[in-house]
């Protein structure tokens, strides 16, 4: 059971890595450049609280990193990033519909969502984590995606 706990927690700080980098390489627009990152989680604690220790020490350029954690998908507030946790994957098209018109980076980490709307979602290949990615629906949100961030994930369009 151990093993388990520490193996999900090690997943939660590597994924919580890769949100801050892609907070980093998101093209986001202008006049939000004076505000907070706002980060939502919706159904991972593990995830959250490593988001939370990152935002604590860590800036997005100026803009200070705010964690919010959400049960469900209804009733989220303004985000910049939403992770959407893997057992909270089947709410993926009420996310993207609640979301229509947001500018936002919507982030699955179940893979192939991308194919559902999500902007990057985390895989897992031989043990290692990876991510696809879709510059298309990141674009449809009025963000852009560095030429980085694509190079290292897996394109999806």
């Amino acid at each position: 059971m151990l093993g388990v706990l520490s193996a999900r927690a090690q997943m939660a700080q590597f994924q919580a890595l890769y949100i801050y980098n892609f907070a980093k390489n998101i093209g986001w627009p202008s006049a939000d450049g004076t505000k907070d990152l706002v980060i939502t989680v919706i159904g991972d604690n593990a995830l959250a609280s490593e988001l939370g220790k990152l935002a604590a020490s860590k800036a997005i350029g100026s803009r200070k990193v705010v964690v919010k954690e959400s049960a469900t998908t209804g009733g989220i507030q303004k985000s910049d990033i939403i992770c959407l946790g893997e057992s909270k994957s089947s709410q993926i098209s009420s996310l993207i519909n609640a979301q229509e018109g947001n500018h936002n980076l919507i982030v699955s980490c179940k893979s192939g969502l991308c194919a559902q709307g999500a902007g990057i979602s985390f895989l897992n290949e031989s043990g290692k984590l990876k991510y696809e990615i879709s510059n298309r629906n990141i674009s449809k949100r009025g963000l852009q995606v560095s030429q980085k961030l694509l190079q290292l994930g897996t394109e999806v369009d």
